[in-house]
């Protein structure tokens, strides 16, 4: 037992001492509140590399994968008009920054100026503009877990 515990306090020292690059992960969804699309859901996710941010200030970090599904298509970073990014404001997500305009319909995530209320998902379908609201949720990464069971076996 005092064996179990010494390797499992050594890993949990270890954990600490070198943390590995912490990638944080959002899945989002919507419905469209307007324009030819109305009451379309849209859904996806989207992570990014969340070393280094301060909670200090404005602050932006570029994506690492994003996938969104709307109207019978699925955008990826490859779609992208200008490279995607989101953005923080004093430690507070606000969201995500998106546009593609070579799909038709023609998408763009806008972050909330200051928090994530005022995020939405504009899109333009036949020359009409229009939006939906984004619910952005961020995803545990699998050390979470891991840490959390842990806990609970040195409880146990």
């Amino acid at each position: 037992m005092k064996r179990l515990f010494r390797t499992t306090a050594l890993a949990a020292l270890l954990l600490v001492t070198f943390p590995a690059a912490q990638a944080a992960t959002y899945s989002f969804s919507g419905v469209m509140d307007g324009g030819s699309l109305i009451g379309t859901s849209f859904f996806g996710g989207f992570s990014f590399d969340d070393l280094g941010l301060t909670g200090i200030g404005s602050e932006i970090r570029g994506l690492s994968s994003l996938s969104l599904s709307f109207a019978g298509h699925t955008y990826t970073l490859a779609d992208a008009d200008a490279a995607p990014d989101v953005s923080y404001l004093d430690g507070a997500f606000l969201g995500l920054s998106y546009s593609a305009s070579a799909i038709e319909p023609k998408v763009a995530f806008v972050a909330g100026f200051n928090d994530v209320s005022g995020a939405y998902l504009a899109y333009t379908k036949d020359g009409l503009d229009a939006a939906g609201t984004v619910i952005y949720t961020a995803v545990p990464e699998p050390e979470s877990y891991a840490m959390l069971l842990a806990g609970l076996g040195l409880m146990g």
